[in-house]
């Protein structure tokens, strides 16, 4: 880990770090206990590297970082849209612009659904992507508790429909993950967000889950994202989630 990591650090964050390491209200070297005295816990994965530096050079680390931070160029954003339109319209159509955020991976996609039945074809690029370009896949799936089913079985029940109602047939397969919360019996926790992240470079969130009405039907709206920090940041806050087991990966066939 180095100070590139801090590419995953907001500018609110970097704002207060350096502030609070410039007046001595965080020890230096700095450690895990004391970023979590401060609400700042989080961030020890993306500041280990800065054990082995004193405050002056901490501070100009941060400083370097903070400066840069605020003259990058603005991220590109643009709106993303299903559901009737004006005649006027401003919007690129959510299933096109999946699709071809799918073609255009070269390294990794993560993605995050609460529904995920939108039929094979939907998927089908980004499988494809799979197999010729090496491209890793992690999908973040909501898990419903069953009735007469053990948390495990529920999982189990989940995977299979996923993959036999949207997964295109045969390999690769994705790494799936699922919040061990939201199938205990019981539960009325959901793991509830939508979002893609290509490369660590584009993001796409938004309210369209992965089903047909979705990006054919329903009115949904979303954002596309082309900035690098916010793609690792939001890559990041999953990536912790499965580090603490937060969230777990399920067992695919």
């Amino acid at each position: 880990m180095s100070a590139a990591s801090l590419s995953a650090v907001s500018l609110s964050q970097l704002d207060q770090l350096l502030r609070l390491v410039g007046n001595h209200e965080l020890p230096v070297p700095l450690t895990e206990v004391a970023l979590q005295a401060r609400g700042l816990g989080h961030l020890w994965g993306e500041l280990t590297w800065a054990t082995g530096i004193d405050r002056a050079a901490l501070i100009t680390v941060l400083e370097v970082a903070v400066a840069e931070r605020r003259t990058r160029p603005m991220p590109r954003l643009e709106l993303v849209w299903t559901g009737p339109e004006a005649k006027v319209a401003a919007a690129r159509d959510t299933a096109v612009v999946m699709r071809e955020l799918f073609n255009r991976a070269k390294h990794s996609v993560l993605i995050a659904g609460y529904r995920m039945d939108g039929g094979k074809t939907m998927f089908e690029p980004l499988q494809t992507a799979m197999r010729e370009r090496g491209v890793e896949v992690r999908i973040f799936l909501h898990f419903d508790d069953r009735p007469g089913m053990s948390a495990e079985e529920a999982v189990r029940a989940g995977v299979y429909e996923f993959l036999t109602s949207s997964w295109p047939n045969g390999d690769p397969v994705p790494t799936i993950y699922y919040d061990p919360r939201t199938v205990s019996p019981g539960s009325t926790i959901n793991l509830h967000a939508k979002c893609i992240v290509i490369d660590e470079l584009w993001s796409l969130v938004g309210s369209a889950n992965f089903t047909h009405n979705a990006h054919a039907r329903n009115i949904e709206v979303g954002a596309l994202i082309e900035d690098a920090a916010f793609a690792t940041a939001l890559t990041s806050q999953w990536r912790g989630l499965v580090d603490s087991r937060l969230v777990l990966p399920a067992d695919v066939p």
